[in-house]
């Protein structure tokens, strides 16, 4: 009876010192960020004069991950487990660029893949993006390139760079204090570049009306 008294205690004893050894700090918490469109989108009714379309947005393959990918150097890039994004980022930055667009734009309908065969499109808007996130300086980049291309053919009306950044970002205070990812920035990001795509399909020239059918064109008299 002793001796089994004795074996409780020590298991007894056990037990504490091992909970004693376990640490009791809080496992960090997962942080979810989604882009946002910082234009206002127009009064519904408009009747709009022509369609846009939106091709879904080309990412390299390192930025195509849940996480949030920031910059360490040059050739170095960082990813925190506890810091995502809460739908696919190829999908969130061309929702974000459509809505803006759609702001910018409120005479025009913006469409987004995939769209019905049947809708006809005054010029689609491809963006690929190979630098997006924050820097090791601190600063939030956006390189690539944008295209408005014609509704079927691939020769393209424009085709220009895209080099936009923001910042440095300020440096947190205090040791608990939450890195800012630079998610924001990037919002303010992609809404100068919706800026510049809406300038430059303002730009295009004036449509051609397709001849119909049994229609034959018409020609100009010579003076």
């Amino acid at each position: 009876m002793r001796t089994r008294f004795c074996a409780t205690l020590g298991l007894a004893a056990l037990v504490l010192a091992t909970a004693g050894c376990v640490s009791l700090k809080r496992t960090p918490e997962a942080r979810f960020f989604v882009l946002e469109s910082l234009v206002q989108l127009p009064a519904a009714g408009q009747e709009p004069v022509a369609v846009v379309g939106m091709e879904t947005v080309l990412l390299p393959g390192h930025l195509a991950r849940p996480q949030l990918v920031t910059w360490a150097g040059p050739n170095e890039l960082r990813t925190d487990e506890f810091m995502r994004w809460a739908e696919p980022l190829d999908e969130g930055i061309t929702r974000t660029l459509a809505e803006n667009l759609a702001g910018l734009l409120p005479d025009h309908q913006l469409v987004a893949r995939p769209w019905s065969g049947r809708v006809r499109t005054r010029c689609r808007v491809k963006v690929a993006l190979k630098v997006f996130g924050l820097q090791q300086d601190g600063r939030v980049r956006m390189e690539g390139r944008y295209q408005l291309l014609p509704d079927k053919d691939a020769l393209a009306y424009v085709l220009r760079p895209i080099s936009l950044s923001e910042g440095p970002l300020p440096v947190p205070a205090g040791d608990d204090a939450p890195l800012d990812p630079g998610v924001e920035a990037m919002s303010r990001l992609l809404e100068s570049l919706s800026r510049q795509i809406a300038e430059a399909i303002r730009a295009l020239p004036p449509e051609e009306k397709p001849v119909e059918p049994g229609e034959e064109p018409v020609a100009l008299e010579e003076d």
